[in-house]
């Protein structure tokens, strides 16, 4: 009998029989132990730029508070006028002493524990060697990811991020969720998760193997956009704020109180106009924060 997590030798008769009736998932070819870096993806163009995958583990979800416990970063290429990635050149993982207990929910996400971590530190000088070149940084939950990064590393703080979660639209693509493990399983691939290098692969073999999102990533990480800050909207027009896609920022101080939303610059206007047309003067009451992707993303971006 096999194991839950081995391949179902005996049931390939029944396969063969009915095809329609399975299907097969594979590992990711990079996550392998086997694997040997550098590897080329696609042949290489001549106008090549580095690009680094980021992912942290964490002990908990805020980035002011919390703290990194494990970074995990892959270094490659892409071409910009090809739009897609070339190669993976090296990937590593490092972990980092918290100075608190792991809380027991992180340990049993990540497998990581006290033991794991005790003692160690994340070492500046090779973050300073991964990042050089000015890279295209990608996370798939840059929001997250950056503001860990910058709380710990605060000369990440002018790098060029792009999210591989919301700036490429999934839904446009055909997949119902925009989850690193459910976009890879729907591309017959699977992978072990929440495992910093191992995911930062994993977000690389993605943006591979799905030819239509790299370019999609890359158009959004080019665009500018804005922030836009509804200030002093009325209470009885909040459902209509959110059914636009506005969120509710609560902010330190009753001064900084505000439904806010990011549009792109050629939207702005028409973003204005809805403003004043859902309550007195509120395109002028608005604050406005524009971003390049050297500023999007950071955690005290709403």
């Amino acid at each position: 009998m096999s194991s839950p997590s081995s391949f179902p030798i005996e049931a390939i008769p029944d396969i063969q029989a009915a095809p329609e009736d399975y299907r097969l998932l594979q590992r990711i070819p990079i996550t392998r132990q086997s694997t040997t870096l550098p590897i080329e993806l696609n042949p290489p163009v001549g106008d090549e730029r580095p690009l680094v995958i980021v992912d942290v583990e964490t002990t908990g979800l805020d980035s002011s508070s919390d703290k990194i416990i494990e970074l995990g970063l892959v270094r490659g290429t892409f071409s910009p006028s090809a739009e897609r990635i070339t190669s993976i050149v090296e990937s590593h993982s490092q972990f980092e002493d918290p100075g608190i207990p792991i809380p027991e929910v992180i340990t049993s996400i990540t497998g990581i524990t006290d033991q794991d971590v005790a003692g160690k530190h994340i070492d500046d000088t090779w973050l300073a060697m991964m990042l050089q070149g000015d890279p295209l940084v990608i996370a798939h939950n840059a929001q997250f990811d950056r503001g860990f990064m910058e709380a710990r590393f605060p000369a990440c703080d002018k790098q060029i991020w792009a999210c591989s979660l919301s700036e490429i639209d999934w839904k446009r693509l055909g997949f119902e969720a925009r989850k690193l493990e459910y976009l890879l399983l729907k591309h017959g691939y699977y992978y072990q998760g929440h495992r910093a290098e191992v995911d930062c692969l994993a977000t690389s073999w993605l943006l591979y193997c799905q030819p239509q999102a790299f370019p999609l990533l890359l158009a959004s990480a080019r665009q500018k956009t804005v922030i836009v800050k509804a200030f002093g909207a009325p209470f009885d027009v909040k459902d209509t704020l959110k059914a636009r896609g506005y969120r509710w920022h609560g902010g330190d101080q009753g001064s900084n109180k505000c439904w806010w939303t990011v549009v792109s610059e050629p939207n702005l206007p028409a973003e204005q106009e809805f403003l004043n047309e859902t309550y007195h003067d509120g395109a002028q009451r608005a604050h406005y924060q524009p971003q390049t992707a050297r500023t999007r993303f950071k955690g005290d971006s709403s």
